[in-house]
């Protein structure tokens, strides 16, 4: 409740202010879209924190495919290429290199193999505590919530017109609501970084005290 108040107030916030400024905010390497890069990140670097005192044991997984999230958010899958790597025309244009489409595919399958093994070992227990109302749990798919209705967001500006039309640059505002969807992507995945700890915590006190 408390994020989601957080995320209301930062979209109006941001909406209220003055001439460019709100554009400016959630424009293409804006202040907004930087901060979202950074909370990967930091995310990345509590993990490999918390592991490494003990506080939670992960495999390896989920830093590599947060990271490779920030990486993106940065737009990395473009900047040492032809083109954008996600592109189907990428991988069909005669423009693009042959050795460069090959590296690119190579490390495409690998990270998708690899994605594939650590859902098929993970979903079942996530789903689990999902069910169970574990907060971390709950704070994963809020994060998946997000990336799924920023993804239907984007380049669908006129539903806010239709749905605000007191809004005086809807185009502006849906860039807004949907940068600002992409920040809490990296928030929830925070917050349920500090809940699996406390949970963790919890659990092995609890064994200890049952073994004593």
């Amino acid at each position: 409740m408390t994020i989601a108040a957080a995320y209301v107030l930062l979209v109006v916030g941001i909406s209220l202010l003055p001439g460019r400024l709100p554009y400016e905010m959630v424009r293409e390497h804006g202040p907004i879209e930087t901060l979202s890069a950074a909370g990967y990140f930091y995310f990345c670097l509590f993990l490999f924190h918390f592991n490494s005192i003990g506080a939670v044991q992960t495999s390896f997984a989920p830093g590599l495919f947060v990271f490779l999230l920030g990486l993106r958010e940065l737009d990395f899958h473009q900047r040492f290429t032809t083109m954008g790597v996600f592109k189907t025309k990428f991988f069909i244009s005669p423009g693009v290199p042959v050795v460069e489409k090959i590296i690119v595919t190579i490390l495409l399958v690998a990270v998708l193999i690899y994605g594939i093994i650590y859902l098929r070992r993970a979903l079942p227990t996530f789903k689990g505590d999902l069910l169970d109302g574990r907060p971390s749990s709950l704070s994963i798919a809020c994060a998946v919530g997000c990336a799924v209705l920023s993804k239907f967001l984007d380049g669908n500006s006129e539903i806010f017109g239709d749905m605000f039309p007191m809004v005086e640059n809807f185009e502006t505002f849906s860039i807004t609501v949907e940068e600002c969807l992409e920040l809490f992507i990296p928030v929830f995945f925070l917050q349920a970084l500090l809940q699996y700890g406390r949970e963790s915590v919890r659990r092995y006190a609890a064994e200890s005290a049952v073994e004593n």
